[in-house]
């Protein structure tokens, strides 16, 4: 784990930041004066302790995977032309075919094979930056829903053969001073890395991921001590883009308590969001 202090509101920002979901979990585990993240509240978290969310977040959480697999079913239809293979050709010393101007000039690769390969795709990366805070009225189902459809984009992209880059942020605002800001920023997946869809499920859909391991982080800030018996600040949008790197995507907060919130296009119709999510990133 990495502190970084930054400047917001001529105050200070800071940034714990972490290159795994297991590290972010270990060092909410470790927290020396539990609050908020160890209170009883099953329903509203999602988990009925810190150390149950601990464990989820370490050995994986799988309960959404059959809604996460629904809804990739019903975008498989129309995703069948982008997920369609296309030939290109590959120049050997054997194959089934001469090209034969590369056989008149003498070069000894001239005969072709046709392989496939996925269409303009091959080598790209896509960079997402997902918010993994929420207000408190949002209901846990809102956080799940949300979060089962940004795991759904995330599947599309990688049986597209594309590359994933994966960041999940959550910032806060001390609730009394502008110039007081936390941020529990976790890389979830690099694209050099294998993709396993199950593995980002937790720090993605689960409400535990914010209420248990994001707020045992920030119990552990200095000045969030003098407001944690009345709450954890002010959400915020994300403010650690420019750590993350060119972002392709960005999937703001969850808002507007119990509604569904700004995000009514992911909540209300996943399967249109994953399709224009795609296509902005011209993979259609």
């Amino acid at each position: 784990m990495e502190t970084i202090k930054r400047k917001h509101n001529n105050g200070e920002h800071i940034v714990h930041r972490f290159n795994s979901l297991a590290e972010a979990a270990r060092f909410a585990g470790e927290n020396p004066e539990p609050k908020s993240s160890a209170k009883e509240a099953t329903e509203w978290a999602g988990t009925a302790s810190l150390p149950e969310a601990v464990n989820l977040a370490v050995d994986g959480w799988h309960d959404v995977r059959p809604e996460v697999q629904r809804l990739f079913d019903s975008l498989e239809s129309q995703l069948s032309l982008a997920l369609d293979e296309q030939y290109a050709i590959r120049y050997d010393y054997s194959g089934d075919s001469v090209d034969m101007g590369r056989y008149v000039s003498g070069d000894p690769e001239c005969m072709m094979d046709y392989v496939t390969e996925p269409q303009a795709r091959m080598g790209k990366v896509v960079r997402l930056h997902v918010a993994g805070i929420a207000s408190s009225y949002v209901s846990a189902e809102q956080i799940r829903a949300r979060g089962v459809a940004v795991c759904a984009l995330i599947d599309v992209l990688h049986k597209m053969g594309v590359g994933i880059e994966l960041w999940t942020e959550q910032c806060y605002q001390h609730p009394f001073k502008d110039s007081k800001a936390y941020s529990m920023l976790v890389k979830l997946h690099d694209s050099a890395d294998m993709l396993d869809i199950d593995d980002i499920m937790f720090a993605i859909a689960h409400p535990s991921m914010l209420r248990r391991i994001g707020f045992a982080g920030v119990e552990q800030m200095e000045w969030a001590k003098d407001y944690v018996g009345s709450g954890y600040g002010r959400v915020m949008n994300m403010q650690c883009a420019d750590m993350v790197g060119d972002v392709d995507v960005t999937v703001e907060k969850l808002q507007n308590g119990g509604q569904w919130g700004t995000e009514s296009d992911i909540l209300k119709d996943p399967v249109s969001w994953v399709l224009n999510t795609v296509r902005g990133l011209d993979l259609l």
